[in-house]
C-alpha cells in the first residue's frame, strides 16, 4: 500500500523518546527506600521470624536450629499459671493509666484558669514524663524503703509504728508501688494535650451557657467534656496500649527485689511484657516468648477495636 492511499510512511513516524528520570525523582526514590528498607530489616522480618518461632523449638537463639515442635510452645504457655497471673497483673497495672487520665484532666482545667505560675507548674508537671525510667525506679525504691523511706517515715509520724508498710515484701503493697510510680510519671503528657484542647474550645459556647444561667459544673459536663472528647479518646487509646505494655517500672522493681521470683513477692508485679522479656533473655525460650508476644498483640488489638467501636457514642464527629 502507498502513501497516496492515506497511510503515513514509515519514514514519517517519529520514534518516542524515553523519558529521563530526573535527579529529583532519584532523590525521592532513595529517600523513600531508606525508611522502607529499615522497616523491612528491623520490623517486618523480625515480625515474621517471631510468628514462625511460635511453632518451633530453637536453641540459643540460633535460627539454624529451628525445628517444628507440634505446637509445644502453645501447650506450655497455656498450661503455665504464671502466664495467666501476668495477664491479671497487666490489667491491674493498666488501671494506673485511667487514674493518670483523670489527674491530667483535673490539673489541666486548673491550669486553664491561668493561676499565678501556671506556666511554671505546667513545666514541673511535665518533667516526670521525660525522666529516665531507671532513675525514677531508683528514686521510688528509696522512697518505698521499709526502714528509711520517706513514705514510711511520714506514715509512722502520722499514725505510729503500726502504719509502717513493707512495700517490697508484701504482695498487695508491691502492686501499688508500680501503680503509684506510674501515676506519678504519666500525667505530664496528658496535661499538655488537654491544655491545647481546652484552649481550642469555642468561647462563645460558654457565653451562651452564661446567658442561659448554666453553672460551672453544667458547663463542664455539657460543653467542655464533649469538646475535648477527641483528645480524651486519643489519650485513652495510647494509655491503654501503654498500660498493657508496662515494663520499665515493673522490671526495675523486680530487679531490685531480686529474690526467688521474677516479678516481686509472689510475682505480684509480673507484667506480661516483663515475663516475655524474662523468657526471651534469662530463660532462653524464644518460642515461649513469641507465643506470649502474639497473645499480647491480640489483647491490644481487641482493646483498641472495642475503643474504636464505641468511639462514636461519646466523641462528636
Amino acid at each position: 500500500m502507498t502513501d497516496a492511499e492515506g497511510l503515513v510512511s514509515k519514514d514519517l513516524i517519529i520514534p518516542r523518546r524515553k523519558k529521563k528520570v530526573s535527579k529529583e525523582t532519584w532523590f525521592g526514590i532513595i529517600a523513600v527506600s531508606i525508611p522502607l528498607l529499615s522497616y523491612l530489616i528491623f520490623n517486618f522480618f523480625p515480625l515474621m521470624i517471631s510468628f514462625a518461632l511460635q511453632f518451633c523449638s530453637i536453641e540459643n537463639s540460633d535460627l539454624s536450629t529451628m525445628v517444628w515442635n507440634n505446637f509445644g510452645n502453645f501447650k506450655e504457655v497455656f498450661a503455665d499459671p504464671k502466664f495467666y497471673l501476668s495477664i491479671g497483673v497487666t490489667f491491674f497495672v493498666t488501671l494506673a493509666q485511667f487514674i493518670s487520665l483523670a489527674i491530667s484532666l483535673f490539673i489541666s482545667v486548673l491550669l486553664h484558669k491561668k493561676p499565678i505560675g501556671a506556666k511554671l507548674f505546667a513545666v514541673l508537671f511535665f518533667i516526670p514524663y521525660i525522666c529516665s525510667s531507671v532513675a525514677t525506679a531508683m528514686m521510688w525504691q528509696w522512697m518505698f524503703n521499709s526502714q528509711r523511706g520517706i513514705i514510711n517515715t511520714i506514715l509512722v509520724a502520722l499514725a505510729g509504728e503500726g502504719a509502717r508498710v513493707n512495700w517490697f515484701s508484701d504482695a498487695d503493697a508491691y502492686r501499688w508501688t508500680i501503680i503509684i510510680a506510674t501515676v506519678w510519671a504519666a500525667p505530664g503528657y496528658g496535661i499538655v494535650m488537654y491544655k491545647a484542647a481546652l484552649n481550642a474550645v469555642n468561647p462563645t459556647l460558654y457565653e451562651a451557657a452564661d446567658i442561659d444561667g448554666a453553672n460551672s459544673l453544667k458547663k463542664f459536663v455539657k460543653i467542655t467534656l464533649p469538646s475535648i472528647a477527641p483528645t480524651t479518646f486519643y489519650l485513652l487509646m495510647t494509655g491503654i496500649i501503654a498500660g498493657l505494655q508496662s515494663f520499665d517500672i515493673a522490671n526495675m522493681f523486680a530487679l531490685i527485689y531480686s529474690h526467688d521470683t521474677i516479678g516481686g513477692p509472689q510475682n505480684a508485679g509480673l507484667t506480661l511484657v516483663r515475663y516475655i522479656y524474662y523468657e526471651a533473655t534469662e530463660g532462653h525460650n524464644m518460642g515461649i516468648a513469641a507465643v506470649m508476644s502474639w497473645v499480647l498483640f491480640i489483647i491490644v488489638f481487641i482493646a483498641s477495636f472495642i475503643n474504636f467501636r464505641t468511639r462514636r457514642k461519646w466523641v462528636n464527629e
